[in-house]
């Protein structure tokens, strides 16, 4: 699925697994999209957080973040087969900037 977001922020996190002493590594990314609900108690957009490849951690570590960027999502299966959402492509359009106002 290809859409456009505002990339907040993509961080790399390694760890070790406690059960089986393997290292694992990912890459998670905060974003929004246009979808928005509005409710009786919650106004605004909630950044989303998703897996990613390394790909696009270095995409966005290039041309920084905030900023619009175009991506590309794909389902693998999770635990217990659950899908997972994963972000596996980010082409930077454009920089983002909260401008400030007197």
């Amino acid at each position: 699925m290809s859409e456009t977001v505002l990339i907040l922020r993509a961080s790399k996190w390694e760890m070790t697994d406690e059960k089986t002493g393997e290292i694992r590594k990912g890459c998670t990314v905060h974003y929004i999209n246009d979808y928005q609900v509005e409710t009786a108690s919650a106004v605004g957009d909630a950044p989303m957080k998703v897996q990613a490849t390394d790909d696009v951690f270095h995409e966005v570590k290039e041309f920084k973040a905030p900023g619009i960027y175009e991506i590309n999502t794909r389902t693998k299966p999770g635990k217990e087969g659950q899908a997972t959402v994963v972000m596996v492509q980010a082409t930077f359009k454009r920089p983002f900037r909260l401008s400030q106002e007197a």
